[in-house]
């Protein structure tokens, strides 16, 4: 869709947009595994809204390319837009838990959880505008949360990632604030973030 306004008045990501995000996220598709492509072979890149975020702070599209030849082409944009100031707890703590994510895919920790066998989404690219806005551009993963096998999956899943960051130097490493950006208790649900709700 283009141009058009959601109901926080928020416009929600135009054609033209996308196709510069996309873009910018080319030189890393082959290394995603993605078909890759120049810039002038995208002829088209549909957006489809696929999610919103918590309190109307952006949302996560997909992103459609249409090329000159081969097959369409989908990546995934979350485009995350904060308050100019944070002033509510809960502003604070959705802002954190998106620097940390922005972080994680930036920093190296989805590739090195793929290359340990968990199943991530693969960065493409990861910009900040203005303070505020955060965009997040990835490969889409496939499948579905309720399949055969699924407690098993995820039991894996969550394994590789504690072995990943199992340790004090490795641990350390990660959340450094110099250094890779993740937060030392990362549970989003830590009771020092919450303390209107347990005061």
């Amino acid at each position: 869709g283009t141009g058009q306004i959601c109901e926080n008045s928020r416009i929600l990501m135009d054609d033209r947009h996308a196709r510069a995000l996309v873009e910018r996220c080319l030189p890393r598709f082959a290394a995603a595994g993605l078909r890759v492509l120049d810039a002038a072979d995208i002829r088209s890149v549909q957006v489809k809204r696929i999610a919103s975020l918590w309190a109307g702070m952006g949302s996560v599209y997909k992103l459609t390319i249409a090329s000159s030849s081969g097959p369409l082409t989908s990546i995934v944009a979350k485009h995350v837009e904060l308050p100019r100031i944070c002033s509510s707890i809960g502003d604070q703590r959705k802002k954190a838990s998106y620097d940390v994510e922005a972080a994680f895919y930036s920093r190296g920790h989805a590739e090195r959880l793929i290359a340990a066998g968990a199943a991530v989404p693969f960065p493409l690219h990861v910009e900040r505008a203005h303070g505020e806005n955060v965009t997040i551009c990835m490969t889409q993963l496939e499948g579905s949360s309720n399949h055969r096998g699924g407690n098993k999956a995820f039991v894996g899943w969550l394994a590789c990632l504690h072995a990943t960051y199992w340790g004090k130097a490795r641990a350390d490493e990660a959340c450094e604030p110099a250094g890779s950006g993740l937060q030392k208790q990362g549970c989003y649900w830590h009771l020092d973030t919450r303390p209107e709700e347990h005061a």
